[in-house]
């Protein structure tokens, strides 16, 4: 039956866990918390079990872990009562537990579990995944640390429990190459790259243009089933697409589905330093309209073998749960 679900030509995704872990539930993130989203993982798991279900009640398809950020440097530097951080072990049964977790959150009924691993800059203090700035990091240091990650979830019975694998907001080439490599080694199952554009150029944070990005994301064998892009300005997204339709056919590269989920801040931007969401919204058209808008049109080009779509930063159960009634 999930086998079913994920071939489905429109898949509805989830959105800002960590964002409505703040805005809905008054969860507060620091410093001391270097997990981000997932140290509710450690402790309060109660709170990350009931964002989940409310996201699968509103009508989201498929739930992604909440693995995004987790890191064994990030265990290790976690604050918790009467330990100095967390160790290797333990580590990988909070990670492991998020699968189960998210599993759980469709209450028995047919659903997907997307594993969320994402960029090596998400777990870095200040983040750096919007600017690709990974200091020494080497491209064999990247494909270390994302082996390492996916290992724990590989090499576990709750494997069989992840339908898909999310690369999510990546800013770099190289690291996109690497998540082509790292899956070249799992061949079970399915999975997917978006990257991240915070700039106005449409192009990756690292200078790479979307035409070098979609012969990277395409070329050679096992290509993800998906490609697109997450975490970036609404108004963005549907130039972005045809961005991607058009280097494609250029490249005369047959597109998989698309995967997109953009925030929902309007004009906000987050601020790494002050970790804080700054700016002005200004008026604008609710993102569940801008939503459909961007889908019809993709439908209408017919470039895509299908359409995954959901949110990112700032949108709550409320935007998916309008998403899918104007659906």
């Amino acid at each position: 039956m999930r086998h079913t679900l994920l071939q489905k030509e429109l898949l509805l995704l989830d959105g800002g866990l960590g964002t409505t872990l703040e805005d809905e539930h008054k969860v507060k993130f620091s410093a001391d918390t270097p997990l981000w989203s997932s140290h509710l993982l450690v402790e309060n798991t109660s709170t990350l079990k009931a964002v989940q279900r409310d996201f699968a009640n509103a009508g989201a398809d498929m739930i992604l872990t909440a693995t995004y950020q987790t890191s064994f440097l990030g265990f290790r530097n976690t604050k918790v009562p009467d330990q100095d951080g967390i160790g290797a072990d333990d580590a990988k049964r909070h990670m492991l537990s998020a699968v189960k977790i998210a599993r759980e959150a469709f209450d028995g009924r047919p659903g997907l579990v997307a594993l969320s691993l994402g960029a090596y800059g998400a777990t870095m203090i200040p983040s750096t995944e919007y600017s690709g700035e990974y200091g020494s990091m080497t491209e064999e240091d990247l494909y270390k640390f994302h082996t390492e990650r996916i290992s724990v979830f590989t090499e576990s019975s709750e494997w069989h429990d992840a339908d898909v694998v999310a690369f999510e907001t990546l800013p770099r080439i190289d690291e996109v190459r690497v998540a082509r490599r790292v899956m070249n080694t799992v061949p079970d199952r399915e999975y997917w790259v978006s990257c991240v554009f915070p700039n106005d150029d449409q192009k990756l944070p690292d200078g790479t243009s979307i035409e070098e990005l979609v012969s990277v994301m395409l070329e050679g064998e096992r290509p993800p089933f998906a490609i697109g892009l997450n975490c970036t300005k609404i108004h963005k997204v549907a130039g972005l697409i045809q961005e991607y339709e058009e280097a494609a056919h250029r490249l005369s590269f047959e597109l998989p589905r698309l995967v997109f989920y953009p925030d929902g801040a309007g004009r906000k931007v987050y601020d790494t330093t002050l970790q804080q969401w700054v700016g002005d919204d200004g008026d604008q058209r609710p993102w569940h309209d801008q939503i459909s808008d961007i889908i019809q049109e993709v439908k209408k080009r017919g470039a895509w073998k299908g359409i995954i779509v959901g949110g990112c930063c700032k949108t709550a159960p409320g935007h998916i749960k309008n998403l899918r009634q104007s659906l």
